[in-house]
């Protein structure tokens, strides 16, 4: 298969909305020869509701959507429909074990694409459910892109690929990336549980872990803590590593680099502390704002001039 775009999955999920689905082959499968593969992250609700329709129907609403991966049967469209048939034969409704389907052959990661491509809009999702989505969406495509099999539009990030796929924002998705990656386990719990929102599992997910997983505690028994209340957290925690900081720096620049000795004298030692404080300023400098870099940057014009006006030799 040559490289593609994700322009062209697109438009190919649009021709399957509108059911021009040529490519797809009818087949009437046992239920059991139907693969869920670990990729489907998504919640399902009211299946007892939807089976009682398909009960009353006497068939599926339509046919599930397979997708054939080195002759195995995987399912990509129908996941409720499947697991509300399911249900049916534990009640000993046994004519609901054989399904009708649409199948056709494609590799691994074309089956992936195609899994939430399937699900971008036909499904009620839960925050949660979007975080793995873009997660998946984002590892699918990295390995596309390494393997060859994407072609990344110029101009293009990946995320911007993502958020398109899915629906959002890009600054949605890096916020979703965000909680995946930082969010302790407790906090993505209450996230699935639907207790904690999109924003507000992200501004804990820049909390340090311990105070996540009070957060997340404080959720799980009730309270209602609202995105502000979490975003001052952060910013506390934020000024509090600030004071920190700047204590660190100001032991640094305090300390010492020359022994008191009395072979040095105090012109030597002031030197040397002199010497210190400039490295340290380079150490540092990422945290200097633009007021003090400005004065840094009159101090260094000063020097030149007194250089200039002194003669002396480099």
């Amino acid at each position: 298969m040559g490289a593609f775009s994700i322009l062209e999955m697109l438009n190919e999920q649009t021709l399957h909305n509108t059911a021009k689905t040529e490519a797809y082959r009818e087949i009437v499968l046992d239920i059991d020869s139907i693969a869920i593969t670990r990729h489907n992250h998504y919640s399902m609700n009211g299946l007892e509701k939807l089976a009682g329709n398909i009960l009353a129907d006497g068939e599926l609403q339509e046919p599930l959507v397979l997708g054939r991966v080195e002759g195995k049967y995987r399912l990509l469209s129908g996941h409720r429909r499947m697991a509300a048939a399911r249900l049916l034969i534990e009640d000993g409704h046994e004519e609901f074990r054989k399904l009708p389907c649409r199948y056709k052959d494609m590799s691994e990661i074309w089956f992936r694409l195609q899994l939430i491509l399937g699900n971008a809009d036909n499904r009620e999702k839960t925050d949660y459910d979007k975080m793995n989505e873009a997660q998946e969406l984002k590892e699918i495509l990295q390995q596309a892109r390494t393997e060859g099999t994407l072609k990344i539009e110029k101009g293009k990030r990946l995320r911007d690929y993502v958020a398109a796929v899915l629906g959002e924002s890009s600054g949605k998705i890096g916020q979703l990336d965000a909680i995946s990656s930082n969010a302790t386990e407790e906090v993505k719990e209450q996230m699935a549980a639907g207790r904690l929102g999109i924003t507000a599992a992200y501004e804990t997910s820049r909390l340090p872990e311990e105070q996540q997983n009070e957060v997340a505690a404080a959720v799980a028994a009730g309270e209602d803590i609202k995105s502000r209340e979490i975003q001052a957290m952060v910013e506390e925690q934020k000024e509090k590593e600030e004071h920190l900081r700047k204590e660190q720096v100001s032991t640094e620049l305090q300390q010492p680099v020359v022994s008191d000795s009395d072979t040095k004298t105090k012109e030597e030692c002031e030197h040397a502390r002199g010497l210190h404080a400039l490295k340290m300023l380079e150490k540092y400098y990422i945290y200097i704002n633009e007021g003090e870099r400005q004065i840094l940057e009159a101090m260094l014009e000063d020097c030149k001039r007194r250089k200039q006006e002194y003669a002396i030799d480099e």
